[in-house]
């Protein structure tokens, strides 16, 4: 972290002269105007070199024929003296005649990715003057401007004993994605693009901008990313391209966290296009919701909806505390017959579903015995996860090491 350095300056206003009113007949001086002291406006601003100082404008609302002093401190809030902000305190300065002064809150500049941060400014004991409530609050906001994104993998975690060369027992390797080449082969997968909410309000728009989904180190990484006011990410899918029924699903991943950030790994029907969802079935081999970066859920979806809901089943598995999914990788597979689904991280199942129990279950015929196709995405925001609020990093990305259909 650079640390920088900077004088703490007490400005005098401007400067502008005040008329002392008195009269022959009053005798002795006026009386000093009692005046309200006053910050003029909080203060917002990128933490870049450009904006190494915040100033903070202190007005008086009536001129003074007195001296008017009043106290300041800077106090911590999300943003910490010392490691954000050069903390000041000090006594601010009127002279007869000065409506405004200044007090400089130097910000420490560095390049690390942080949420946007806050302080305050706090005003207290006045001379020759009053402040409303006794005292008078500005606060000051450092927007991150650290959009780099910062590649991490972890070194460690969870790889399932099966491979392309030692699968499953009774099955062999049909299909594959290990990510090995230079781009995403489009043989296998399909950006799907749009915003609009997608049936849960979420605020992302989905692209197929290399910066939000790109493949390096023999990864598939899907990044998330706030762009102004908005967010965009990436939508995998593998619809008319790569299409399976039955067998075991591994995924190996790392995961994203923060609140309002939802990863998935899924599947859908494919007969989606004719039929609708939720009538085409989903498959929900991982969920995640960032403020759970402990929890990943599996469920599956069908039926119909009905009086605003629709048939779902499904169950909650958890990583080693402290440790989260983003930590380190860990593998999410499904097996998956025409009798059963079973849901597993890292080979321990936790979640087993049948067809004689979600048809009893819901009335509505089993749509899990066709083909499904895959998606691969990180929404932002939505009914389940809410919205990113201060604490969410951006940009936030998950990265798949490999995906393996054996049958």
């Amino acid at each position: 972290m650079i640390r920088s350095t900077w004088p703490t300056n007490l400005l005098g206003g401007l400067g502008l002269m005040a008329l002392a009113w008195g009269c022959s007949d009053c005798g002795g001086d006026a009386e000093p105007t009692n005046a309200e002291i006053q910050f003029v406006a909080d203060r917002t601003s990128l933490e870049n070199t450009f904006n190494s100082t915040f100033r903070f404008e202190v007005r008086l609302d009536a001129s003074n024929t007195a001296q008017v002093t009043v106290d300041y401190e800077t106090v911590e809030g999300t943003a910490k003296a010392g490691e954000d902000f050069e903390p000041q305190s000090g006594t601010l300065v009127f002279e007869p005649g000065d409506l405004i002064a200044q007090i400089e809150v130097p910000i420490v500049i560095d390049e690390g990715l942080e949420p946007d941060e806050q302080f305050t400014v706090v005003l207290s004991n006045p001379v020759n003057g009053y402040l409303k409530g006794n005292q008078q609050v500005a606060t000051g906001t450092i927007l991150n401007d650290d959009t780099e994104l910062d590649i991490s993998l972890p070194e460690g975690g969870y790889d399932t004993p099966h491979s392309p060369s030692n699968p499953p027992e009774g099955m062999t390797l049909t299909w594959s994605d290990e990510f090995e080449g230079a781009a995403i082969n489009l043989d296998n997968w399909t950006h799907e693009l749009g915003a609009g909410g997608w049936g849960n309000n979420e605020f992302q728009a989905y692209t197929a901008d290399p910066a939000n989904s790109f493949v390096e180190d023999g990864n598939l990484f899907i990044v998330a990313m706030q762009d102004g006011a908005g967010y965009t990410s990436a939508r995998m899918i593998t619809r008319d391209k790569q299409e399976f029924e039955f067998g075991r699903i591994d995924i190996r991943a790392v995961l994203p966290y923060g609140q309002g950030i939802w990863p998935a790994l899924w599947m859908l029907g494919a007969n989606f296009t004719e039929v609708g969802w939720p009538q085409c079935g989903e498959i929900d081999i991982m969920e995640l919701l960032g403020h759970q970066p402990n929890y990943v859920h599996g469920t599956a979806h069908w039926g119909a909806i009905s009086g605003g809901g629709h048939p779902n089943l499904g169950a909650v598995t958890y990583s080693d505390f402290p440790t989260t999914f983003s930590d380190e990788y860990h593998v999410f597979s499904l097996e998956w017959s025409a009798d059963t689904m079973t849901w597993l991280m890292n080979d321990e199942p936790y979640f087993q579903l049948t067809t004689e129990q979600h048809v009893a279950t819901s009335g509505f015929d089993s749509p899990f015995n066709d083909p499904f196709f895959f998606i691969f995405n990180i929404a932002v925001g939505g009914n389940w996860p809410g919205s990113p609020d201060e604490t969410t990093l951006f940009p936030q990305f998950m990265a798949v090491d490999y995906v393996r259909v054996y049958q």
